[in-house]
């Protein structure tokens, strides 16, 4: 669908909509898929699948609606992207004690940090004026893709990134764009569950070798195999 020597000047608009309906997902400035990767910095390698929500379909359950409200004392703005050190220090802060590897540095994990790849809105949740969460995603023309959630280990509690998916949840119904894609998750490893809770019914799972998207109930968990 995309030959290796097709070469895009960015990834925004349409262009990224189709790049995602097709599993390819970000990293870093350019676009990649996958069926496995090593989630945990050693030798064992994970079946990992694409998600997407089909927006219009989301219904909000008890859970995501007292979050809503356990989460009120906070303020939250989106805006353009655009890498500060309060950004950069608060990554820090969350990457310290990860149990799945990533990226120790924004930087390094975004490459694309002035948005001439990518068309990347941020989240900034703000307690009394101080940052304790962010979450990046790009966006397409009827689409966006999570990139990633980060916050203070301190607000925990909260469950900021959960939170922090419902916002980018509530962009998609404000302006009008039907397809929300949070990620990957892992059938083996439930620590990458978090990605469903918005609502299963109205989530889809790319199915790598057969190249369609399918119902979440739908997907053959049974049969999945690691290598």
């Amino acid at each position: 669908m995309f030959p290796e020597d097709f070469v895009f000047e960015n990834f925004k608009g349409k262009t990224l909509d189709q790049f995602l309906s097709a599993g390819w997902y970000r990293m870093g400035s350019t676009l990649f898929t996958t069926k496995f990767i090593y989630p945990f910095n050693n030798e064992i390698t994970a079946g990992v699948f694409w998600l997407r929500y089909l927006v219009d379909n989301v219904r909000l359950n008890k859970k995501s609606l007292a979050l809503f409200a356990k989460n009120s004392r906070f303020t939250f703005e989106y805006k353009s992207f655009a890498l500060t050190g309060e950004l950069i220090t608060l990554h820090q802060l969350y990457t310290q004690n990860l149990k799945f590897t990533t990226s120790g540095s924004l930087v390094l994990l975004l490459e694309d940090i002035y948005n001439i790849v990518f068309d990347s809105t941020i989240i900034e949740v703000r307690d009394d004026g101080k940052l304790v969460a962010a979450g990046i995603f790009d966006i397409g023309t009827e689409s966006i893709a999570g990139i990633i959630n980060f916050y203070n280990p301190d607000y925990k509690k909260f469950s900021p990134g959960k939170f922090l998916i419902l916002l980018k949840y509530q962009f998609c119904v404000k302006n009008n764009i039907p397809l929300y894609y949070p990620g990957y998750f892992m059938p083996q490893y439930p620590i990458f569950d978090y990605k469903l809770f918005l609502d299963k019914n109205a989530t889809e799972v790319f199915l790598p070798d057969e190249k369609k998207w399918i119902p979440y109930h739908k997907f053959p968990e049974t049969d999945i195999k690691t290598p």
